[in-house]
């Protein structure tokens, strides 16, 4: 039978409180966090073949020690991101999940959800009997190939359309694509390319904001619905890190100012303030380090 938990009958007060029971009884026993108490909505809807489908807000979800200690379930949960994005960590490993990517956890060690805005997905329990895997918070894209296959199984499964028995067995194929969507061969090439698609997000919202006084990581992750550590992690073992980028953007945003013969008229100062320094000073010392000559000889010397 198909079950619904909601906080929408919930007073306002006992919202998240409520929450927290449900998807305990609904998933496993899970230690959610959130600095919003009162309002707080959320909603699951189950099926019998062990998959849900999750919508709500920006929280952190904790399986600890302790939770394990106290429920034990062996087995693995896939989530799907339909809406959102979310960050996925287990084993010293973090996967980063914009909508479309799927990736998987073992409920028996401890891992962490971590939503940065309001969030759908779809969650598919499979036993530990049906799926092997060391690949967990590993992202897997399912655009084409075998990873495409387990979305549309999924999302098939979370739906009226399969009949009760139909379901079952297209759950248990499910388990079975999963095991073969998590093997190493497989996440590789994904995960790869995945990431440098969001290092390009990154990025863009780098360039998009560079003039503002806010510019930080904080600022760029919170509007990519990602931790900090997350954003960091895109931009290691990169040439530049997160700051390094910033500064190289910047100060090539300042480079074409000074070069741009219709822009004569802008004082070094002015440029300096465009292209996101506060300080004059240091954007002297970071220009000539970075590019060996000085604003003015730049301005006087022709292109």
């Amino acid at each position: 039978m198909t079950r619904t938990w909601s906080t929408v009958d919930t007073q306002p007060r006992e919202q998240f409180a409520y929450w927290r029971e449900l998807i305990c009884e609904a998933f496993l026993d899970l230690s959610p966090e959130s600095p919003q108490r009162d309002r707080f909505r959320g909603t699951v809807t189950q099926w019998p073949s062990g998959i849900a489908r999750i919508g709500s807000q920006p929280q952190r979800v904790r399986r600890t020690g302790r939770d394990i200690e106290r429920a034990p379930r062996a087995g693995y949960y896939a989530n799907l991101q339909v809406r959102g994005s979310s960050v996925m960590r287990q084993a010293g490993r973090t996967a980063v999940l914009a909508p479309g990517d799927l990736a998987v956890v073992y409920t028996d060690e401890p891992f962490e959800f971590e939503f940065g805005s309001d969030f759908t997905q779809l969650s598919l329990f499979v036993p530990g009997r049906l799926l092997h895997t060391r690949r967990t918070a590993t992202r897997v894209g399912t655009a084409v190939g075998v990873g495409a296959a387990v979305r549309h199984a999924m999302t098939a499964l979370a739906g009226s359309s399969v009949a009760p028995g139909s379901a079952t067995r297209l759950a248990a194929l499910t388990a079975g694509l999963l095991q073969v969507a998590t093997s190493a061969d497989a996440v590789t090439t994904a995960d790869t390319a995945a990431t440098g698609r969001d290092h390009r997000a990154a990025l863009t919202d780098i360039a998009e904001h560079l003039a503002d006084d806010d510019l930080s990581p904080a600022a760029t992750a919170r509007r990519l619905g990602i931790s900090v550590r997350s954003l960091h992690g895109l931009f290691a073992g990169r040439e530049r890190s997160y700051a390094g980028t910033v500064r190289r953007m910047r100060l090539e945003l300042a480079l074409r100012t000074l070069r741009d013969p219709g822009l004569g008229h802008l004082r070094v100062v002015d440029i300096a303030a465009e292209a996101g320094f506060g300080d004059v000073a240091s954007f002297h010392r970071a220009f000539r380090r970075e590019f060996g000559r000085t604003p003015a000889s730049v301005r006087l010397t022709p292109r």
